[in-house]
């Protein structure tokens, strides 16, 4: 290769990484730091963060001591406020919306968009509003507020767009967790069985010392503390299956107007109490080994909470506590 041929290379390869610099700048540098400054470096001191969109749909996310409450009711899903919280802190900008098409997305996010309030020490340090997807579904279309450029927002390296992690749906953001209760805050339980009344119980729980009441209130002296304690741990962690979605509310209400096969309530030593009912759900379709049709489903239920979510369980999570005074039974010799 000639001198005059390895300049003129030279030439090219300068000029393209100068028209590469002066695009990336022309696309940010050029616009105001205030006006694209989006992401949030220090997520770590974000203690709230609420969502609202045109509808009026809203959700408040804050973060308590251990946990973040969503709508001063409820327990948030930590898997999703984690991933929320790592979208405002990589997000980053893409490009500007061209000049032609800015009015045209302003409307867009005027008429369908969330706004998102985030509070850092207890301070509102930024405002935004996220609306839809790009056409090619690869970014963002957000804007500030106070700000007239609205951006195309995207997260390195991930390709897809980002509005659904700015969702105003309270039933996505809910914590599916049931019990999450320790032993040591456990003052008493007491389980109600539907079917048969003589096997309900109540045990007592205070520093390690057990005690066992049949369903009249009488207390059982002989019965086997280890099986007694290790249905207590098992209030730990009981999450349910999922959201009833696909039943009628009319059915719904008539499942919860019925007779339970359980009720579950426990006092805490706070003196707060929380309670679930079991309900049998149909076997709707499902047969056994022997091609028979089954009328309740043997491995979900349906679940009333004290709140009144309505949900499908497991009986495999559920089990060790849906228990009877029989189990408590000491062993024979």
């Amino acid at each position: 290769m000639t001198k005059k041929r390895i300049i003129q290379l030279s030439i090219v390869v300068i000029l393209a990484v100068l028209a590469t610099y002066l695009t990336i700048n022309n696309h940010s540098g050029t616009i105001k730091k205030e006006l694209r400054d989006f992401a949030v470096e220090d997520t770590a001191s974000v203690d709230k963060i609420f969502l609202v969109d045109k509808q009026n749909n809203s959700i408040l996310l804050e973060r308590k001591d251990s946990y973040w409450a969503l709508n001063n009711d409820y327990i948030a899903r930590q898997d999703l406020v984690n991933i929320l919280l790592k979208t405002l802190h990589r997000m980053r900008v893409n490009k500007p919306v061209a000049k032609a098409a800015q009015q045209n997305i302003i409307k867009s996010l005027a008429a369908k968009s969330v706004k998102v309030e985030i509070y850092q020490n207890g301070e509102l340090s930024k405002v935004m509003y996220v609306g839809g997807p790009t056409q090619d579904s690869y970014g963002t279309y957000m804007i500030l507020e106070n700000s007239s450029t609205p951006f195309i927002m995207e997260i390195p390296g991930f390709r897809g767009y980002l509005s659904p992690r700015f969702s105003t749906f309270e039933i996505e953001w809910k914590t599916q967790n049931v019990f999450n209760i320790k032993l040591r805050d456990i003052k008493k339980v007491t389980v109600e069985n539907g079917k048969d009344n003589k096997k309900s119980f109540t045990v007592t729980h205070n520093n390690n010392h057990y005690e066992l009441f049949d369903y009249k209130g009488n207390k059982v002296e002989r019965f086997d503390t280890i099986k007694v304690k290790k249905f207590l741990l098992a209030f730990r962690k009981k999450n349910f299956n999922k959201y009833i979605e696909d039943v009628p509310e009319k059915w719904q209400d008539s499942i919860k107007h019925s007779s339970p096969m359980y009720i579950v309530t426990v006092e805490k030593t706070n003196d707060t109490k929380q309670w679930i009912k079991a309900f049998n759900k149909p076997g709707w379709g499902r047969v056994d080994f022997f091609g028979e049709e089954l009328k309740t489903d043997p491995d979900n239920f349906f679940l009333l909470m004290d709140k009144g979510d309505f949900v499908y369980a497991q009986y495999y999570s559920f089990d060790p506590i849906l228990k009877t005074i029989d189990d408590f039974k000491p062993n024979k010799k």
